[in-house]
């Protein structure tokens, strides 16, 4: 089964890299593609071929962090449109002995977040997506450029069941439940907001009431439906009324879990203010990455990352300045 296989592929590779990062680069090398797309996070939106991925990205971070460790708690793999892809998310974890991106080292160990979807084509990786939560490794190192989160600031954590990492093929019933399930909450209730009242959403179909949101860090964690209206859904639909769920690179599911990714994932006007940040009325488009557990007949917790540099950046904002020394030419709305 080619999910399976290919779940292995990167389970094995992500083993091989973890504190072995002088033997790093060649593993890697032997799995890319020669001419893997990668998409990803600011300053990195967008790098072209295996070396330049390695050089550019890898490289720079093994050698700021020898010990990095990937501990991921979700990991799934399905097909989209013709694609075999692999999805997961999790921690990054490493002690920062040398500066990185101009975040200055600290000397000590610190953790963020990580989202990936991995393309594979005849046993090799041709696509690649991946956001960070660089905030949240700023916020580590004494240098937050984002307000007090909207919601809970915590240690964000995996899946309640403790379910989200298999390795076994899933039931091909449930994975087609879970994904009609995550594909009509997008499309027939998010996108359903008449930019009046958050109600127009009919959300209460599609997530429990004990629904668990963990957001990026700036728009943090919110436990409960009321709470993830308030603290997560309420500041996005103020700042930007019209934003919509737009096409997706990859949208699958596995079993009771599901995840998509767009580049971007959500467009919007921004009409009022957003974490600081002024109105320009002009359109934004946000990366993001959603991962979804469902129990029973609702969504019950969700995981998401969101490139909020390059979303501000988008708003004339730039949160980071040294990032801006090693960036890849980035597409505001949608990719070239």
């Amino acid at each position: 089964m080619a999910g399976r296989r290919n779940k292995t592929l990167i389970w094995e590779l992500w083993r091989s890299l973890n504190h072995v990062p002088e033997r790093a680069a060649s593993k890697l090398r032997s799995v890319l593609a020669d001419n893997v797309a990668y998409y990803g996070f600011y300053p990195f939106k967008r790098l072209d071929g295996a070396d330049c991925l390695i050089e550019t990205l890898w490289q720079p971070l093994w050698r700021a962090m020898p010990d990095l460790l990937r501990r991921p708690y979700i990991l799934l793999a399905n097909s989209f449109e013709g694609g075999e892809w692999v999805a997961s998310t999790g921690d990054f974890i490493g002690a920062l002995v040398n500066d990185w991106l101009g975040i200055p080292a600290n000397g000590q160990t610190v953790t963020f977040r990580y989202g990936e979807f991995c393309r594979i084509d005849s046993g090799k990786i041709t696509e690649v997506r991946m956001l960070v939560d660089l905030p949240q490794l700023l916020r580590q190192v004494s240098r937050p450029i984002l307000p007090p989160s909207y919601g809970r600031d915590i240690s964000i954590p995996g899946p309640l069941a403790g379910d989200g990492v298999s390795h076994e093929p899933n039931d091909v019933t449930e994975s087609a439940r879970t994904l009609a399930l995550a594909e009509e909450m997008i499309f027939g209730g998010l996108n359903k907001y008449d930019q009046k009242s958050q109600d127009s959403q009919g959300l209460e179909r599609f997530m429990s009431a004990d629904y668990a949101w963990h957001g990026p860090t700036g728009i943090g964690s919110a436990y409960g439906l009321c709470a993830f209206k308030r603290d997560a859904q309420g500041p996005i639909v103020a700042a930007f009324p019209d934003r919509k769920g737009v096409g997706h690179q990859a949208r699958i599911a596995d079993g009771i879990y599901a995840a998509s990714t767009g580049w971007p994932s959500l467009v919007g006007t921004h009409r009022n203010e957003f974490m600081g940040w002024a109105p320009t009325g002009e359109k934004v488009g946000w990366d993001i990455m959603d991962f979804w557990r469902r129990d029973g007949d609702l969504l019950r917790e969700n995981w998401v990352l969101i490139d909020l540099i390059h979303a501000a950046l988008q708003s004339d904002v730039e949160l980071y300045p040294p990032l801006k020394t090693y960036a890849t030419p980035p597409q505001s709305i949608g990719e070239e």
